[in-house]
């Protein structure tokens, strides 16, 4: 919708449109999802993915009470936090004069809570270790973010809903814990947010993993309940945090990895890929999901050279480069040339070794990436054929057919169906 004249304030438009732009900039921003409640204490709608459990981490801090407490509604921005040390931002919206929707921004954590204080917390709260380690894996997932930042999304929740501005000393706090959390926060500028011991303990743990090829390393961080996702410094901007971890602990991995057996070559190409990932990232969880894919995938690399010791390492290079260029126009002559060997040597190197053809491990690996490309994207059966070089679709679904069974639309389609196919 563009410009349209009489439309100049934002007070023009229905509070419920301005309520969900509002949403959608705090989700860009900084992972913060937003709540709309009706008729007190209703849940109207919310933008959480995980909205039954902070559901439940809001009710049990009292913050709907406290909300309610006043019958004619908080006029300002209300930050309201729990035992536990979540932190909400609230404030009604008014139709008529008379408070009706109340807004919740959160949760969130302040920078300098404390893993530690969390695990106390809970411990307090919670007698079952198992639950316990549950909603800590939860909590994992609540953005961090400075207090000046939670200020300016007060600011923006206030003028949002009264097209009015605010200053940080009109806001209301819930209790004296409140007021001291976030008065501790303003004391100090803090380089972390957890404990310095427990994220040096976590980074050990993930890089021996790395380093040992140790595919059970999820079940050992989950049992020494370390978040894999903790960020190591505070610029005041949570996205530009998470990115730089992210930047340390790939190059980390990296040679971690090498330490470990893989080649140094396969290892720079991995790190440059999420690298160039990581930078690219525009949300936290795209960004948690980076550094959980090049996690898993130094590890399992690292254990496919450790349960392959008679495979050289320049075949492993190869067998990596051919899985990282599918989509490109493969030749022996070029890979040998990559390889730096003649293509006699090489093409008999690589057939002793592997047990079978450079030809025939170029259609194994299209073809895998076919099967991933059929479940997960709308790519016609030609499209894919084009994307993989196989020239036409005949021959294409002649080779799919001759390793996987079935034709490719048969595999898509059975696939759709009964779930995954082994």
């Amino acid at each position: 919708m563009g410009y349209q004249k009489g439309m100049d304030d934002l007070e023009e438009y229905p509070v419920g449109v301005r309520i969900r732009i509002l949403a959608a900039q705090v989700n860009a921003a900084a992972d913060l999802t937003t709540w709309c409640f009706v008729s007190k204490s209703k849940l109207f709608y919310s933008t959480s993915i995980r909205e039954k459990e902070f559901l439940a981490f809001f009710q049990l801090g009292d913050c709907t009470e406290f909300m309610n407490q006043k019958s004619d509604g908080w006029d300002r921005p209300v930050i309201l936090s729990d035992s536990i040390g979540l932190v909400w931002l609230a404030e009604h919206a008014y139709e008529n004069e008379e408070a009706g929707m109340l807004i919740v921004i959160g949760p969130m954590f302040l920078s300098k809570t404390s893993v530690k204080h969390i695990e106390t917390a809970l411990r307090d709260k919670v007698s079952s270790v198992h639950a316990q380690r549950q909603m800590m894996r939860t909590l994992a997932n609540v953005p961090v973010i400075s207090t000046a930042s939670m200020y300016q999304y007060g600011k923006m929740l206030h003028f949002t809903l009264t097209s009015r501005r605010i200053q940080s000393s009109d806001f209301v706090y819930q209790n004296d814990r409140t007021k001291e959390l976030v008065r501790e926060e303003e004391t100090e500028i803090p380089l972390f947010y957890h404990d310095s011991d427990r994220t040096a303990k976590g980074e050990k743990i993930m890089l021996q993993a790395v380093k040992d090829g140790n595919l059970n390393y999820k079940e050992i961080m989950e049992k020494e309940m370390v978040f894999n996702t903790e960020f190591v410094c505070n610029t005041g901007s949570t996205l530009r945090d998470g990115k730089n971890s992210v930047l340390i602990f790939t190059a980390l991995c990296s040679r971690a990895a090498v330490e470990g057996g893989l080649s140094v070559k396969t290892a720079k190409e991995i790190e440059i890929r999420y690298l160039a990932e990581a930078e690219a990232s525009q949300t936290i969880t795209k960004l948690k999901n980076v550094m959980e894919r090049m996690t898993e995938e130094f590890v399992r690399k690292v254990r496919e050279s450790k349960e392959n010791p008679l495979i050289s390492k320049v075949t492993q290079e190869c067998c990596d480069y051919i899985r990282a260029n599918v989509q490109k126009p493969l030749t022996v002559e070029s890979i040998a040339r990559e390889m730096g060997y003649t293509t006699y040597y090489f093409t008999k190197k690589f057939s002793k070794e592997m047990g079978i053809k450079v030809t025939d491990y170029i259609k194994q690996a299209r073809i895998e990436h076919a099967k991933i490309a059929l479940l997960t994207t709308k790519k016609s059966i030609q499209e894919i054929s084009d994307s993989l070089q196989f020239g036409t679709r005949n021959y294409f679904c002649k080779v799919f057919h001759e390793i996987v069974g079935m034709t490719p639309a048969s595999y898509r389609e059975k696939t759709g169906k009964d779930g995954e196919i082994t």
